[in-house]
């Protein structure tokens, strides 16, 4: 049994989507959005398609959306590699690419000024490597998502999520955990 039929119990070889894309839904987006404040401009880093990016617009950020492969998003730069960038911005938002997700905290910590959220599997909370990363960067806050999440548009999503969310601009050690009321 592969190690992806042991974490959700079915096969699912040759599912996976091209190049880790699984655009985020509207309402994934919103439940961080209206429960977490963000001063000053928002680099989407793994933009896709600009699903994510359109809507953090519409609550009157800047937005510098960037993916490493062109989906045509007009607003988007493509052809960016977020994991070998040392640009600066104020705050990184972002769904990362699940096999990268270790990497993207790491240097998503390293470039943003203020706040980091990284849309995450809940299961992310554990494993000996990341809880050695949260034990010296605790996120600031876990923004759950109350139903499982379908990416593709299957009606059989497989895993539950929450938005993990470090901040710079607080001193505090302790995870706030918050739930969202979003559903599909």
């Amino acid at each position: 049994m592969s190690e992806q039929q042991k974490l959700v119990g079915r096969e699912v070889e040759g599912m996976r989507q091209k190049d880790d894309f699984y655009p985020t839904p509207e309402y994934i987006t919103r439940a961080l959005m209206d429960r977490v404040c963000f001063a000053g401009t928002i680099w989407e880093c793994a933009c896709g398609d600009g699903r994510m990016s359109e809507v953090i617009k519409q609550y009157g950020h800047h937005v510098v959306s960037t993916d490493l492969v062109d989906r045509c998003y007009n607003d988007g730069t493509s052809g960016v590699d977020f994991l070998l960038e040392n640009t600066k911005m104020p705050n990184i938002v972002t769904n990362p690419p699940f096999n990268l997700a270790y990497e993207f905290i790491e240097q998503g910590l390293r470039l943003a000024d203020r706040k980091l959220a990284l849309l995450l599997p809940i299961r992310y909370l554990t494993g000996k490597k990341r809880v050695e990363l949260y034990k010296k960067y605790p996120p600031r806050f876990i923004v759950v998502i109350p139903n499982k999440v379908d990416f593709v548009g299957t009606g059989n999503p497989v895993m539950e999520f929450a938005w993990f969310v470090w901040d710079k601009t607080e001193n505090k050690k302790e995870t706030k955990i918050i739930w969202s009321e979003y559903k599909s």
